[in-house]
C-alpha cells in the first residue's frame, strides 16, 4: 500500500508542477507574442509551432483529468486534504488536525483514503488491488 500512496502522491505533485509550468508558458506566450512577426513559415518553424501546441494540449489534458478526478470526490475533507495539503501546501498536517479535531494518526488515515479515492477516479491501477484478487492456478 505504501508504494501505491507514493505513486498517487507523485501524480498530484506532478499536477502542481504542470499547473505552474502551464501558467508560466501562458504568461511567456503573452509577453513574447509579436503581432508584427513575419507570417511566412518554413518547415522547421511549423514543426516547432506544432510541437509547442501538442505539448501545451497534452499538459492541459493532464490537468483536466486530474482536476476532474478530484472534483468527483464527494467527501469535502478528502478534497481539502488533496488540494490544500498535498497540491497547494497551504496547510500543515497539524493545522488540518486542529481544524478537523482529529489525531495525527486519523489524519494520515484520512489522507490515505483521499489518495485512494483520487486514484480510483483517475484510473490508477493500485498494486494492493492486484494483490487482493484471488490467484487462479491452472
Amino acid at each position: 500500500m505504501r508504494k501505491d500512496i507514493k505513486k498517487i502522491r507523485q501524480v498530484l505533485k506532478d499536477y502542481a508542477r504542470i499547473k505552474e509550468d502551464l501558467e508560466l508558458l501562458n504568461v511567456r506566450e503573452i509577453l513574447i507574442s509579436n503581432p508584427t512577426a513575419e507570417v511566412t513559415a518554413n518547415h522547421s518553424n511549423l514543426n516547432y509551432a506544432e510541437n509547442k501546441f501538442v505539448h501545451h494540449a497534452d499538459l492541459s489534458n493532464r490537468l483536466y483529468r486530474i482536476e476532474t478526478a478530484i472534483d468527483k470526490i464527494d467527501n469535502q475533507r478528502y478534497q481539502t486534504i488533496l488540494c490544500e495539503y498535498i497540491v497547494n501546501k497551504k496547510y500543515k498536517r497539524q493545522e488540518l488536525c486542529d481544524l478537523y479535531k482529529i489525531s495525527l494518526r486519523n489524519f494520515n488515515r484520512l489522507k490515505n483514503q483521499a489518495l485512494v479515492e483520487f486514484a480510483k477516479n483517475y484510473d490508477i491501477n493500485l498494486l494492493s488491488d492486484e494483490m487482493k484478487k484471488p490467484q487462479v492456478y491452472d
